[in-house]
Formats: C-alpha cells, structure tokens, sequence
C-alpha cells in the first residue's frame, strides 16, 4: 500500500495513507496545491496531480452524505479526542471507527465516542513494538547484527540531541531509538528535540545500520576456520588487495560506508599495511568472543544477547555499462571457540549469519592438521608448538549442523550455499601441491570492455591437484564438505607470502616489508563470481581425451597418473584439468540435479531464507 507524505508549515509530515490524506483534503486541513511525495526518491507533486487522493476524496464525500444520521446525534456531529496529545473534535458521526491524522500531533488513531485521557502515549506503542511476532516477520532487508527480516518502513530512527540518551534494549548509556513522525523539508527525520537524525537502526537490536544496507542489494560472506588459522590476517590482506583490484581490474570501487562499524577490520589492514616501522613485527590481536571491538550486547526477550560486528562495505560499479547494481559486501569474523559444539545457544547467535550467507571461506590450517604438518617447512616458527593442533573436520561438521538447524535443511537435502574450502599458509607446504601459483595469469582482458574477466577455470584446475592432496591426509574433511554442499572447490593461499616471525614479546606475527600475499584474493574472487558479480573468463581448450562415467551427478574416471579412481562431484563439469602437464575436458553434464557451480540458482523454492 502507498505511503505518502506532505510539505507543510515548512515541514514534511508523514507517512499517511491514501485515505487519511483523502480526509485531510476534505476537511480543509491541506489543499489541492498542497506538495506531496510517496517517499525518498520521488519527485514532489501538487495533491490535483495525484488522481487516486481526488477520487478517494469524493468516494469520503458521497459516503458521508449518504450517512444515516445518529438519533442520538442531533446534526450527525460527535465528540472524540485524540488518544496521542487530548486534541478535542468535534467530527461528523460518519469519522467513527476511521482513521484519523491528528491535526495537532500527526498521530493516527480510530475515531470513537471519547473522553479525554492525560496518559501520554508515544508515537509507536512501546507495547504492541515488544509484543510484536519477529519469529514470523518477513521482509525485504535483514538486519546485519541480528539477521532479523522486516521491511523498511519499520526502520526506527537513533536521536540526535545529548539530551535523548537512554534505550530499552542498547541501555542507559545509548542513544535513544524512536519512530519519526516529523520530517524537515529535506526529508530527514527530526527527533522530538527538533534535531536532525540520519542515522537508523534495526527495529529488532536496534543497532546502527548504514542507510546502503537499506537501499542496496547486500551480500553476505562467512569466514570460519579453528583457533589461530589465520582468519584476522586473511581478511586484512583481502580487504587491501580489494581495494586495488576492484580500482584497476573490475571497475568498481569498495567504499567503507560506516568506518566507526568497520574500525576493527580497517585497523587490521592499517597494522600490516600501513605500518610506518615496516621492518618490525606486526601482530594482530586475536578475535574475541567478547568485549566492544568485536561484538555487540543486546537484550532481546529479557536475555543479554552477544552479536558479532559485521563489517560492511559498499561495492560501486563505475559504469552502469557492465549491467550491474551497486551493492554491500558483509563480512564477518567469528573466533574459532564459537564453533565449537555447544557455543551456539540463544545467548551467544553469533555464528547465525552462516544461514543468510552467500558464500562461505573455510579456513584450513595445514599447519595445524596432525598429518600435513609433518609436511611444512620446519622453518616455520608456527611449528614450535601443538597447542592449537585440532581435527578441523569436527569444526566443519558443527558448522554444517548449525546451517541444517538454522535454515531448516532436511537431513537428505544438500546445501547451495558455495563452499571455498581456503588452505592456508601456502608458503610453509607449498612443496606438497608444486604449482607455481605467482606465475598463473588470473585475469583476461577483452578490447572494449570495462572490465576484466576473472579465470575460473584456473581455479578449477588448481582445486583439483589440491582436492587431491587433502584425499591424501585429510578425507573426512573433503567427503564432510561434498556430502552436504553442492558447490566445493579448495583453495591454496598464503596472507603473507613468507613465514611467520617472532616479535620480541615471543608473539607470532609478520615483518611489513616481507609481505607479498599469494593467491589470497582467490577463494573470494570465486564467491564473487557464483553471485554474478564479476565476470568470467572463457573455458580454455582441451588437449587430451579421457574415458570418464557419469553416475547420479558424479564425474568418474581412472587418473592418468597412477590409475586410482577419481570421483568428482557435478561443480566441476565442463572444466578443463591439468594431470602431469596434460589437459583434459570434463564432459558437460546432461541432467544435473546439483546445480552448476558459479551458474545455478541461489536459493531454492523451499529455502527458509529464500
């Protein structure tokens, strides 16, 4: 239903409905010069050009005049007050049980024979807001903190003036939250201190939320991984590579929209990136469970709830030529303990994101599988300790469980959320995958195009040898992640592209100057490009024939090296693989129920959060 709003005594006032403004007009309140909008972005129009409001006007009047007249109403008038501010009135009997806009306050309420009450009520019930059914609320925008649907409309306001400190959920010492009723003629919100609010927040946690949230298109990226794999220095070296790739290669810019939100990420890159000593070590801290860097404390339904800072970007294309929208880029970092088994509970939501996600970076350690870190270079300081040695599959397999529960997932159903299963720390084993990754050109140009094409089937390729080797020591992890996601691909990377040092306080961190990262914006690139937002490059030609079975969405053949069976699952149809210098071409497939990674459907018809 349309809202609309007017320009009055210098003020827009609003949102009302169609009728409220019909009555409006048919009681003298506004006149047919009146300006009126239907929201931001919509051009401001005279209440004559606006064909619906005349005719509801009149269908008001007609009804009106066919009214029976109350016997107890001499002259059909009748005596009601508004509920809001006590305003008296004195209305035709016909107004009862209708929606009136107060022309003292601007509340809305129903029309009914009334007394005077002195009880001040607010604009939007306190009551009926704590009483409201968010377990059912849909809408078109999810809250970034709490991941809560509702629609824009039901967006509140954060105040402005010092003086309005105070909110029922953030406490005494937040901002207060409110419902605007009053608006300037720029259409901004003003606070009942007459100050202008712009900034906006969740109706549910009632924290911030940049206005591009609201207005764009949002993506959200999960990033997990045990404790110490790395996921703090991975997404500092992702976010500085971003922002130059995106500049040079892919015609778009990543802006930060709220920099107090992403303070944390953004001093991360600032440490490794920007240090003015670039020849000492720098150290990130490790990511808490707790405290005001890293999550927010809420009270929803009488319960401290811990919710995780996002980190939200907006992604701006800098021509409309490429057919793409500008959008948000959501990141968040949860500490390793949070997936632990048990660590979810209605107190601590703070792995939740995982079942709106649009792409998800497993982190896997290398370094700290009791298998593969045998294989490391020994020079690696990391090596020193098996403190944080752990069978990372268990942590896949409690995030899949978190993803079946939280997005009501059946239990012979698969996933088709993308799965990048990111193995870290390249520059410690990269003896073990021998592929020069440095050398591989990752990105095509074509004449007249903004843009370049990014080479999926690079990746492809290399996540087939390293698919291979994670068979070879970790199994469980690979048949984990292909039993339940219809879209995997592994792989390598390294955030600093050299071995870890010591600072002199024993901590373990790396020298600036040294920093040359490896692959590291890869297993994005390929979340970006299942999401359309990037563009890819042409498979590539085959040289080599290979007798391959297709069964039940599986791709088998003997490999051409030692004869063991692969079996590949259905994302890799139609890639070109390398095997001992040679190329071979995957067949296409026919019927593929699983959809095609990078080119399926993102939600399916009975997805919770489709």
């Amino acid at each position: 239903m349309s809202k609309y709003y007017i320009y009055t005594d210098g003020v827009v006032r609003g949102p009302f409905k169609l009728e409220n403004i019909a009555m409006m007009l048919s009681d003298g309140r506004v006149d047919l010069s009146t300006p009126l909008s239907t929201g931001k972005g919509t051009p401001w129009q005279t209440i004559a050009e606006r064909n619906e409001i005349i005719a509801a006007r009149d269908q008001q009047l007609d009804e009106k005049n066919n009214a029976a007249v109350p016997e107890q109403k001499p002259r059909g008038r009748t005596i009601f007050y508004c509920p809001h501010c006590n305003q008296k009135y004195a209305g035709d009997a016909s107004w009862l049980n209708k929606d009136i806009v107060c022309i003292n306050c601007n509340g809305i309420f129903v029309a009914g024979n009334s007394s005077p009450e002195q009880e001040e009520i607010s604009f939007r019930d306190e009551k009926s807001e704590e009483a409201f059914d968010w377990a059912n609320c849909d809408g078109n925008v999810i809250c970034p903190h709490c991941w809560q649907h509702f629609n824009s409309e039901q967006l509140i306001y954060i105040a402005s003036h010092p003086s309005l400190m105070g909110d029922k959920v953030l406490g005494a010492n937040a901002m207060k939250r409110f419902a605007p009723n009053k608006f300037n003629a720029l259409g901004q919100a003003l606070d009942e201190m007459g100050m202008v609010c712009t900034d906006v927040a969740c109706p549910r946690c009632r924290l911030k939320i940049p206005l591009t949230v609201i207005d764009e298109k949002n993506f959200y990226f999960s990033l997990v991984g045990a404790p110490s794999s790395g996921k703090s220095y991975y997404l500092a070296t992702l976010l500085n590579i971003l922002r130059r790739s995106f500049a040079n290669d892919f015609a778009c810019t990543l802006l930060d929209v709220d920099p107090e939100l992403n303070r944390v990420l953004d001093s991360y890159e600032e440490t490794i990136f920007h240090a003015s000593r670039r020849n000492e070590v720098a150290v990130l801290p490790k990511t808490q469970q707790t405290g005001d860097d890293f999550v927010n404390v809420v009270e929803l339904d009488n319960i401290p709830v811990h919710l995780p800072k996002p980190f939200v970007y907006e992604l701006k294309y800098l021509s409309s030529s490429e057919g793409r929208e500008d959008c948000n880029i959501i990141f968040y970092d949860n500490a390793g303990e949070q997936f632990e088994p048990g660590a979810d509970n209605i107190s601590n939501p703070g792995t939740r994101h995982l079942a709106c996600s649009d792409g998800i970076i497993f982190i896997f350690d290398p370094l700290n599988d009791a298998l593969m870190r045998s294989k490391c270079n020994p020079d690696e300081p990391q090596l020193q300790t098996d403190e944080h040695v752990y069978e990372q599959a268990k942590l896949l397999s409690e995030m899949i469980a978190r993803i079946r529960r939280h997005r009501n997932i059946g239990a012979d159903a698969k996933c088709n959320i993308p799965l990048v299963i990111a193995a870290g720390k390249f520059d410690a084993w990269k003896d073990l995958l021998d592929l020069p990754l440095e050398k591989y050109e990752m990105l095509e140009r074509l004449p007249g195009k903004l843009s370049a094409l990014w080479c999926k089937n690079t990746v492809m390729d290399v996540s087939f040898a390293m698919r291979e080797i994670m068979l070879e020591y970790v199994p469980e992890l690979v048949n984990t992640a292909e039993g339940f996601f219809e879209n995997v691909i592994f792989v390598p990377f390294s955030s600093f592209g050299c071995l870890a040092s010591s600072s002199d306080s024993g901590q373990l961190g790396v020298v600036p100057e040294k920093v040359k990262p490896v692959w590291a914006e890869q297993p994005f690139f390929a979340l970006l490009a299942e999401n359309d937002l990037i563009d890819i490059a042409p498979t590539p030609g085959a040289n080599e024939s290979i007798e391959v079975k297709i069964i039940d969405n599986f791709i088998l053949f003997d490999h051409p090296a030692d004869g063991h069976q692969v079996r590949l699952p259905a994302n890799y149809a139609g890639t070109v693989i390398t095997i001992n210098g040679k190329s071979y071409q995957m067949p296409q497939m026919v019927e593929n129920n699983a959809k095609d990674f990078f080119n399926g459907e993102k939600k399916s018809d009975n997805d919770l959060w489709n």
